[in-house]
């Protein structure tokens, strides 16, 4: 059996070999109206053969040459040896012999490894050159190893197979290998089909039935149904079909509209390439002008540095033309540092001419117009961050971080406050505090934190806190509100050290005081420093008693030669003391002997009245206004009113009726009157959150008592004592103490608690 040359289905006539004739099949009435899914032949099929024709030819055809292989031939193709052999026939890539037969390749050597013998270890020796001549001659030859005998075994087969069986397989890939219809009908061993229409079936009618050919298909007898039930077959076809290609559809659908969406994103992208282009563009322009006033910057900076008298105001225009054109680039490649090198040498120049003492506003007032080119205080906000705890917003402050020191701030950090340094360390004394005062407010709004807070902690307070603890009221010729308040605005918390040290000494100079002394200079500036209870107490233990001396021992009143300068001592301590507390000294010691005075001048038989009354208005005048006005200083000038009034009345009756005034009897009969009252007022102040021995101070001050502190304790409770009473000098009264908002009160042998109604009619007895 035989093949023909064109293969399976090929239209050539057969060849000159003996081949078995197959029926030709029944030839339809015309195969032009078939059409060509039921075989209908349109034009001849030509198909690629597959078989080694039977015709022999003189030389072998060309072989490909591996690359390298063909490198080298191209390389040598010139030399004579390949001349002679192209003169004889040969090409290349066809073999060497009269046939071709020979080898194509040329024989290359394989070196063999040092000390190894022929095959020591299954060690291969074939070359390269030597497969491929195997397999151009059609030998089967491995890629890894030689050609292996049929029915030759390796040593160990058995014994590895055996040791491999508890492994887990190897994954083997297989090769697939193609093959033709004509290959496999080939290797069936059936003849192959002549191609032609095979079975027809005619599917128009109700039942399929089997017809010779095409023509005896009645078109005439189909007509259009449009019962669901036939052909359910074709109608699931169909319907499988029409899904495919709806959703083949959807998909070409769904890829139109993502090609659209990327024709609009790249659009867009092109927009804002050539956006960011032009922008580059821009910013080189830009960044090439900023180039040329840096450049002038520096030229400025070489040239001053040679004149002797230079200002730094000769760069402001400079500057200004760089921060106002080029904000931007100014603060994106901090062009601050350029400005701080250009003025670098001639700041450093001008501070070693500079005394910060004697002009502290040197320098400042240049940075000032350069504020914002140095980048002073642009200190950026971190944003805060709002929390919601349980309905309550609060604000989470970032941890703080900290930034290394712009140029302008090392520059006054290594120039700048050295200078300023040396000048207070070695110049500058705290009895004298104007000069660093002065420097320190041109300064303390222009410096940053760090530097501010190094002047005051390393410089200044530690010679303020030594002067005042040296400070003695003998010695020391400035006070000690002049070596103090002059720092209070700038120094803060910082103060608390030294203004404890100065209140033990105002405390101490009070304590040590005198009414010769006077009223202590600049004491009154004290008293915002002290708390109300404590200045009150301080007072009345040290000041008030000393003066209720000076009044009860040292003044009289003498219409006829009249010695003022007791009096005049005890009012320049009006505006100390508390209201209350002046009054009642005044009340206690003043106004009995006044009015004494007054009903004996009154009693006389030739009295005269317009005397009297010149009198009553040289002692109310002696009174500054801010006294009179006082509800117990107006009281008493209205009680000797009252007097003169009454023994004007009574005329000559006047000497015998006219009763002597008591000032301390009345008073007491108008304290009982208003007890009552005066206890609803004093209600409120526990809402105000006090404390109970403010309230009992307030209570006693309203009923004309004082609330002095003894300066012992009691031996049981170890609570401060203190004495309730009437006397300015602290004699007499009550001995009490606060302790659980309670007044506790001697009882015999023990304190038991009071209220503070007992506390004043106790008092007062």
């Amino acid at each position: 059996m035989g093949f023909t040359k064109g293969g399976i289905g090929s239209t050539s006539s057969a060849s000159s070999d003996p081949a078995i004739a197959f029926p030709a099949p029944t030839t339809l009435a015309s195969t032009s109206e078939l059409p060509t899914a039921f075989g209908g032949i349109s034009a001849p099929r030509t198909q690629r053969s597959f078989l080694r024709s039977g015709t022999s030819s003189t030389s072998k055809p060309s072989t490909p040459l591996p690359a390298h292989e063909q490198a080298h031939f191209n390389k040598i193709g010139s030399t004579l040896g390949a001349q002679m052999l192209a003169k004889m026939g040969w090409q290349t890539g066809t073999g060497l012999g009269a046939t071709g037969e020979g080898i194509v390749i040329p024989i290359e050597s394989k070196l063999r490894p040092k000390k190894m013998g022929i095959a020591f270890k299954g060690y291969r020796e074939k070359t390269e050159q030597s497969k491929l001549e195997a397999k151009r001659r059609g030998e089967v030859v491995s890629g890894d190893e030689e050609e292996v005998r049929p029915g030759q075994k390796k040593k160990g087969d058995a014994k590895e197979k055996r040791s491999d069986a508890w492994r887990k397989p190897k994954k083997v890939k297989t090769k697939v290998e193609h093959k033709t219809y004509e290959q496999i009908i080939a290797e069936a061993g059936h003849e192959p089909v002549v191609s032609g229409i095979g079975q027809i079936i005619d599917a128009t009618g109700r039942m399929p039935r089997e017809v010779a050919s095409l023509a005896d298909i009645s078109l005439s007898s189909w007509t259009p149904s449009t019962d669901p039930t036939r052909i359910p077959e074709v109608r699931h076809n169909l319907r499988l079909i029409v899904d495919a290609c709806k959703n083949d559809l959807d998909g070409l659908a769904r890829e139109a509209k993502a090609l659209e969406e990327r024709k609009k994103f790249i659009a867009q992208e092109n927009i804002r390439l050539q956006k960011k282009v032009t922008d580059e563009a821009e910013l080189i322009e830009r960044l090439q002008q900023v180039k040329l006033i840096v450049d002038d910057i520096g030229a400025k900076a070489k040239g001053l540095a040679s004149v002797y008298e230079a200002t730094l105001d000769d760069f402001s225009p400079l500057f200004s033309t760089l921060l106002v054109q080029y904000p931007t680039e100014f603060d994106r490649y901090r062009l601050d540092e350029i400005v701080v090198a250009a003025i670098t040498p001639m700041v450093r120049r001008i501070v070693a001419q500079w005394n910060p003492l004697q002009d502290p506003s040197g320098l400042v007032t240049t940075f000032r117009t350069w504020k914002q080119v140095l980048k002073v205080n642009s200190i950026d906000k971190p944003p805060d961050t709002q929390i919601d705890i349980y309905g309550a917003h609060a604000v989470a402050t970032p941890p703080a971080i900290e930034k290394p020191m712009t140029p302008f701030e090392s520059l006054l950090w290594n120039v700048w406050l050295p200078k300023v340094r040396t000048c207070l360390n070695n110049e500058w004394s705290p009895e004298d505090p104007t000069p660093a005062v002065k420097l320190y407010e041109a300064w303390s709004t222009f410096l940053p934190p760090f530097v501010r807070d190094n002047i005051l902690d390393q410089l200044i307070l530690p010679k303020v806190s030594k002067a005042v603890a040296d400070w003695s009221p003998k010695r020391s010729m400035v006070s000690l509100h002049a070596l103090v308040f002059p720092w209070l605005p700038y120094l803060g918390l910082r103060i608390d050290g030294i203004l404890g040290d100065a209140q033990r000494k105002i405390k101490s100079l009070l304590r040590s005081w005198v009414p010769t002394d006077g009223v202590l200079k600049d004491l009154g500036g004290w008293r915002e420093v002290f708390d109300n209870g404590e200045w009150d107490a301080m007072l009345l233990k040290y000041i008030v008693p000393k003066l209720g001396s000076l009044l009860r021992d040292e003044f009289r009143v003498n219409p006829r030669n009249q010695d003022m300068e007791p009096l005049k001592r005890v009012l320049a301590w009006s505006t100390l003391l508390r209201g209350s507390i002046f009054v009642q000294l005044l009340e206690t010691e003043f106004f009995p002997k006044w009015l004494d005075v007054l009903h004996i001048w009154l009693i006389q038989p030739k009295v005269s009245f317009e005397e009297v009354a010149q009198w009553y208005s040289f002692w109310k005048s002696s009174f500054p206004d801010s006294v009179q006005s006082m509800p117990g200083v107006a009281r008493g000038f209205t009680r000797g009113l009252q007097l003169m009034n009454t023994a004007i009345e009574l005329g000559p009756n006047a000497p015998t009726m006219l009763k002597r005034p008591d000032l301390r009897g009345e008073k007491a009969i108008a304290t009982a009157s208003i007890n009552q009252p005066t206890a609803t007022k004093v209600t409120p102040a526990r809402i105000q959150e006090i404390t109970f021995r403010s309230i009992v101070e307030e209570f006693a001050a309203s009923h004309n008592l004082l609330f002095m502190p003894t300066g012992r304790v009691h031996e049981k409770s170890r609570m401060q004592l203190f004495r309730v009473s009437s006397n300015i000098g602290g004699k007499g009264g009550l001995l009490v103490y606060v302790q659980d908002d309670a007044v506790w009160a001697p009882d015999g042998d023990e304190y038991a608690a009071i209220t503070l109604e007992d506390m004043v009619l106790r008092a007062n007895k």
